[in-house]
């Protein structure tokens, strides 16, 4: 999937075509995907994985410029997927196991459970807002370089959400 991504737009890849490109039949990809959703969801897993074993030394040390950068050169280095995946139409299953996989880290690195509709609401924030952020800056790469992006994330995004943290609404 990630090598036809570098090669065809989302729409034009299909089950059979990445059956033959992993060298498998085509009635293989079925016993193990559902789908090309299915498939796409499980690399957009595997790479929020690997970005969060990545980023999450700079988030522990609260260093967001650090993790915003961290993340825009994580995605410049798998770019064709991320363009697929994130900017190319599949943005809902993207989110979804994003979100889910991010959740699950995050609830696995935590010293205590969530007291309130906070710690939920600020991942869902978290993700969502970062996801539209990387969509629009994969549409507009020739205007919008690396270290800027990241500084827009971290301002927009990682800035707020820490500030949230510290100083919950009363009613949260």
């Amino acid at each position: 999937m990630t090598e036809l991504a570098a090669e065809l737009p989302l729409e034009a890849i299909t089950a059979r075509a990445i059956a033959a490109r992993a060298g498998v039949g085509y009635a293989t990809f079925f016993r193990h995907y559902a789908d090309k959703d299915a498939l796409m969801g499980d690399v957009a897993g595997t790479l929020t994985r690997q970005f969060l074993s990545q980023a999450r030394p700079l988030l522990l040390q609260r260093d967001r410029r650090a993790a915003a950068r961290s993340l825009c050169a994580f995605v410049s280095e798998h770019l064709a997927i991320h363009q697929a995946l994130i900017a190319g139409g599949s943005g809902e299953t993207v989110r979804a196991e994003m979100l889910r996989h991010t959740r699950e880290t995050l609830a696995a690195a935590k010293p205590r459970q969530a007291d309130g509709p906070l710690d939920d609401l600020m991942l869902f924030h978290l993700v969502s807002a970062t996801l539209n952020l990387l969509a629009w800056w994969l549409r507009n790469l020739d205007t919008v370089d690396a270290d800027t992006m990241a500084e827009i994330i971290e301002r927009t995004v990682l800035t707020p959400i820490s500030g949230l943290r510290e100083s919950p609404p009363p009613r949260l």
